[in-house]
């Protein structure tokens, strides 16, 4: 669409009175400026429609999924058939709140079918589904009596997960080995296992494919190696609203997000099953390969809940599942504690990292969580993740 500029206009309402000013006086020398102002304005939008006839634009972002505070590379191939020299050309994004980086981006001009490959990086600071796009293509002529405006371009979606921190090699205390006097411990707690047949897991090897189970059950099963050990983990995840401060990326619940997230994929890839709960008592729902990829998932969509207890995460049922308890707690009350020592049951290690601690002189729940078996490390938001997993995993209080 061509529209007029502010300049544009006033040329042409000066020019227009011009012409009527002559026609009513009959001084013919005013008619010639009125429409030189005219004729400038008209070619002007016609030079502006000749510059961006059939535009297109197509968006590449890449990656398309990332954690937060990694950079997007955005790529604008536009294409146009040009009849001009001399216009001014930009592409504006649409960036939502949560990235930022988009400039208005200058478009070269020239004659014939025209082809320009522009790139940009976006910053990402929170995590969450951020759609880019649509683009404004704006044209304007030398003088700028006249602009186009073009919305162009699909939207493409950017998946920016939770901050993951480097944790460490090992996830000590927690039964990481599978030798020695921990493995005996496991064998112990666990039961041996070297006789017992499961269902078949992705990554599991195909010479342990029990076929005689196999055939009589009709799926998969296959055969527990001696001291197998599995090691499984439920992590709780503190978003009741009023535990946490703040807003935005510096907020404390954005903080236990990306604590969780971190501990959820050092477990993962330390080999252990993960679950993961909120206040709320909704879980994840997801085994086998996909567990690191759903954790991700689920905690990017996560949000602040109006529950006010932990009750719902801590019920009977499959949620009490997890030789090791990990809590990413915001302020607590004596009655959410007491609550949460509910949880210390068959042997489960539990662990919490509590942000917000009781001022001093007030009564610590963090108290009544040790006395009953928890390691507590108690931390603020202006710790990093890291150092406070670092003091959890060498059992500091």
């Amino acid at each position: 669409m061509i529209r007029l500029t502010t300049r544009g206009f006033v040329l042409l309402s000066v020019g227009g009175a011009l012409l009527v000013t002559a026609a009513a006086t009959g001084l013919r020398p005013l008619a010639w400026p009125g429409g030189a102002l005219i004729g400038l304005v008209g070619a002007g939008a016609l030079l502006t429609w000749l510059a961006t006839r059939r535009p297109a634009l197509h968006r590449q972002v890449l990656p398309q999924r990332l954690a937060t505070g990694a950079p997007v590379r955005v790529t604008l191939d536009l294409r146009r058939h040009s009849i001009g020299v001399g216009v001014w050309s930009v592409v504006e994004e649409n960036i939502p709140a949560g990235l930022s980086g988009a400039p208005a981006l200058t478009v070269p001009s020239g004659w014939g079918p025209l082809r320009s490959l522009l790139s940009y990086q976006l910053g990402t600071h929170l995590r969450g589904r951020y759609r880019v796009g649509p683009s404004t293509w704006i044209t304007t002529d030398p003088l700028g009596l006249a602009a186009s405006r073009h919305l162009l371009g699909a939207t493409n979606l950017i998946t920016v997960t939770p901050a993951i921190h480097p944790l460490g090699d090992a996830v000590r205390g927690a039964g990481a080995g599978l030798s020695g006097e921990s493995a005996q411990q496991r064998s112990s707690l666990l039961g041996a296992d070297d006789a017992l047949i499961r269902e078949y897991r992705p990554r599991d090897e195909l010479r342990r494919i029990h076929w005689p189970s196999t055939a009589r059950v009709g799926t998969l099963m296959v055969r527990r190696e001696e001291h197998a050990w599995e090691p499984s983990a439920l992590l709780l995840l503190d978003n009741r609203e009023q535990a946490h401060t703040g807003s935005g990326p510096r907020s404390s619940f954005e903080w236990a997000v990306s604590a969780v997230a971190s501990i959820g994929v050092h477990l993962c890839d330390a080999g252990y099953d993960v679950d993961l709960v909120d206040a709320a008592g909704n879980t994840l729902g997801a085994h086998g390969d996909s567990v690191r990829e759903a954790l991700l998932d689920h905690l990017t969509d996560i949000r602040l809940s109006t529950a006010h207890e932990f009750a719902g995460a801590v019920g009977p049922g499959d949620r009490a599942k997890g030789q090791l308890l990990i809590a990413v707690l915001g302020r607590l009350s004596h009655a959410d504690a007491i609550t949460l020592t509910n949880t210390r049951r068959d042997g489960r290690q539990c662990r919490a990292i509590m942000l917000h601690p009781a001022p001093e002189g007030d009564d610590d729940p963090a108290e009544v969580l040790i006395a009953s078996g928890w390691r507590v490390v108690r931390t603020t938001a202006d710790s990093t993740v890291t150092q406070a997993w670092q003091a959890l995993d060498r059992g500091l209080r």
